[in-house]
């Protein structure tokens, strides 16, 4: 895995009875604002946020039922995608006093921790702007 990306994914739902509104305004106008400076401090090279669109996802189900039944679109509000050289930068990162104590300071009232899933490995890319790599 030497030399490498690494992406670290994370899914976010909202805590029951926070509208998507409130939810969305608390991102983007709280934790950006304190987390993103922190993640260029520690080392992460890349950070990208996936929202959730709900008319897209469920015109999508549809199709998708008919061909792929049982899979499902991911209901998660949030995924924050983080690419790395190494585990150490977000582990620096999350260990900060400053992000403890402004990037995530309130998150319980607005992120419904017990849901949050994380995948995590290696990032390779094998099509990009219409040329196939790495294979």
């Amino acid at each position: 895995m030497a030399g490498q990306t690494i992406k670290y994914s994370l899914e976010h739902y909202r805590k029951s009875g926070v509208s998507e509104e409130a939810f969305m305004k608390w991102f983007q106008e709280h934790h950006l604002t304190h987390a993103v400076p922190l993640m260029k401090k520690y080392g992460i090279t890349k950070y990208a946020v996936h929202y959730r669109d709900a008319q897209l996802c469920a015109a999508f189900q549809t199709e998708l039922d008919k061909s792929r039944p049982g899979w499902v679109t991911s209901q998660a509000d949030l995924v924050l995608e983080y690419w790395m050289p190494s585990l150490s930068c977000l582990k620096t990162l999350v260990e900060d006093p400053e992000w403890i104590e402004k990037a995530i300071k309130g998150q319980e009232d607005w992120v419904d921790m017990s849901r949050s899933t994380i995948h995590l490995g290696p990032d390779v890319t094998y099509l990009e702007n219409g040329t196939i790599a790495n294979i």
